[in-house]
């Protein structure tokens, strides 16, 4: 099974058509040329779907790059564990 990381960029891939290896952990969702808030709704509703995690809007909304994202999933992972 992909790390979290990995799963992540491939669905930030597979939602605003950027190549997985242009993504990093300090890359800035801004930054992405295909980022809008459609694009954000529908990576929302791609990790709850695909990992089984329930993410405050708020707080996902809050994150501004791709590795906040990746622990903020992380963190709910963790949490639906215990």
């Amino acid at each position: 099974m992909p790390d979290l990381f990995t799963t992540v960029a491939d669905l930030i891939e597979q939602v605003a058509d950027v190549p997985a290896e242009e993504i990093s952990p300090d890359v800035r969702f801004a930054s992405l040329a295909n980022w809008t808030s459609l694009e954000a709704l529908r990576l929302l509703s791609a990790l709850e779907d695909d990992l089984g995690v329930r993410l405050d809007l708020r707080a996902y909304l809050a994150v501004t790059a791709v590795g906040e994202l990746v622990d903020l999933v992380a963190g709910e992972l963790d949490g639906a564990t215990r």
